[in-house]
């Protein structure tokens, strides 16, 4: 690859790069009614980026060869603006996670197993879809920094979304749980993830709208990630702070000292996210996004990087060799405080506690809103009835002011991230977190 890279450099290229990925995909999907097995199927290709007279280039192609290196350098574009963070020679080569060892027939029959299961999870359950897949990707990134970096690897998935209806009343559950480390169904304890989605449901077809307003509320390590992915998270990808609110924040204390929020490339859960190198071949480092309750740094690429004037954190990540690699999170949580569970539930008189949630979504001015699957009201410190059709709103930099507890304990959880087009792996979590107020909203 590197005589290519020398070609366009000779061409007037300050900076180029390539990356192959060769990635080996199959899936298994099950419904009440119907299964759909997709055999292993092999998609590789290359993409060339390169930088001349600081306008960008990019290519994606199934061969390399000089005439692709020559296109690429002759359709550069842009306004002669573009600078990046260069780094020094580096030569790796790294093994993620654990191979699988199933067959695709053994993984469909223990699918078939689990979708038993979920048939006699609930009578009212009116339908489900249960999906299995699974990857192996070999990535290959060079540049002319004289960088050669070489990654093989799995990830293994598996989600269920589950419908039930009683009268009226309509219940929706579901989970994803994904790993490098193995084969998902031996990683993770299947029979206790289906007793939570069985309780659940029952939990849904059974709870009360909550009164809308604002109330003190507890929120759990699973909603506690997703709000410190959507709401502090994407508003600290350095293309998206730059124009909003975070980057006028910077140095400022927006909370608590016990409050922190990091981004790490590699984690140590079962589900956890591994970037080592992202796609621009940048060793992955943690990237404090508040600490002690100050806002710190941004999530970047080597552009972003250059641009702040901020040491490079290989948050930059492709869906695929067809994409070009945006600023993208890995393993973003908070970190765990001092209060034990008793105490972050104590003196709570009226209130409610957030387990599990479906879904959410954040704007630029860091308004956000998310709607919760498992969740209870509270009364006098006590976890009461439980609720349904449960959603919370409100404001990033109020809410994070608002924390006035954060627990020992801590837990992370994960699923898929979209951006500009692109889905990629990412996992969150945290510890159990009380906030003063926030708002809490019901519909019927």
């Amino acid at each position: 690859m590197f005589r290519y890279l020398r070609r366009a450099e000779n061409l007037g290229a300050s900076f180029a790069d390539i990356r192959f990925e060769r990635v080996k995909t199959s899936s298994i999907t099950i419904t009440e009614d119907r299964k759909y097995v997709s055999r292993y199927g092999i998609d590789e290709g290359y993409s060339i980026r390169v930088i001349t007279n600081r306008n960008l280039g990019f290519k994606v192609t199934n061969k390399i060869d000089e005439g692709e290196i020559e296109d690429v350098v002759n359709n550069t574009y842009g306004d002669e603006r573009v600078n990046i963070v260069y780094l020094p020679s580096k030569h790796d080569s790294v093994k993620i996670g654990k191979d699988i060892s199933k067959s695709i027939e053994e993984e469909s029959s223990d699918l078939d197993k689990i979708a038993t299961q979920i048939k006699s999870l609930h009578p009212s359950i009116r339908s489900f879809t249960l999906k299995y897949s699974e990857e192996k990707f070999h990535k290959e990134y060079y540049s002319t920094e004289d960088r050669e970096i070489t990654i093989d690897g799995n990830l293994s998935s598996l989600s269920i979304f589950i419908i039930a209806r009683e009268g009226d009343i309509t219940a929706e559950v579901s989970e994803i749980i994904t790993t490098h480390f193995g084969y998902v169904l031996e990683t993770f304890d299947i029979n206790q993830i289906l007793e939570k989605l069985r309780h659940r449901l029952e939990n849904q077809l059974k709870g009360v709208v909550p009164k809308g307003g604002e109330y003190p509320v507890v929120l759990a390590p699973e909603v506690v990630g997703v709000f410190t992915h959507e709401a502090v998270g994407h508003l600290a990808e350095a293309d998206t702070a730059v124009n909003g609110l975070l980057y006028q924040l910077r140095g400022k204390k927006i909370g608590e000292d016990f409050l922190n929020i990091s981004d790490l490339p590699i984690g140590n859960y079962p589900q956890s996210t591994l970037i080592y190198y992202d796609d621009e071949g940048v060793e992955g480092r943690e990237v404090k996004i508040l600490e002690k309750g100050v806002v710190k740094e941004f999530m970047t690429d080597r552009y972003y990087s250059a641009y702040l004037g901020q040491p490079p954190t290989g948050n930059s990540r492709a869906q695929n060799y067809r994409n070009v690699p945006l600023i993208r999170m890995r393993n973003t949580y908070m970190l765990p405080g001092n209060s034990s569970l008793d105490e972050i539930f104590e003196g709570i008189k009226e209130g409610y506690y957030l387990v599990s949630p479906v879904g959410g979504e954040t704007s630029a001015d860091g308004t956000f809103q998310f709607a919760i699957q498992e969740g209870y009201r509270i009364e006098n410190g006590q976890i009461k009835e439980p609720l349904r059709n449960v959603g919370i709103s409100g404001y990033t930099i109020e809410a994070l002011g608002m924390v006035e507890l954060v627990s020992k304990d801590f837990g992370m959880s994960n699923g898929y991230c979209g951006k500009g087009g692109q889905e990629v792996h990412v996992s969150d979590g945290g510890p159990y977190v009380r906030v003063k107020r926030l708002k809490v909203g019901g519909y019927v």
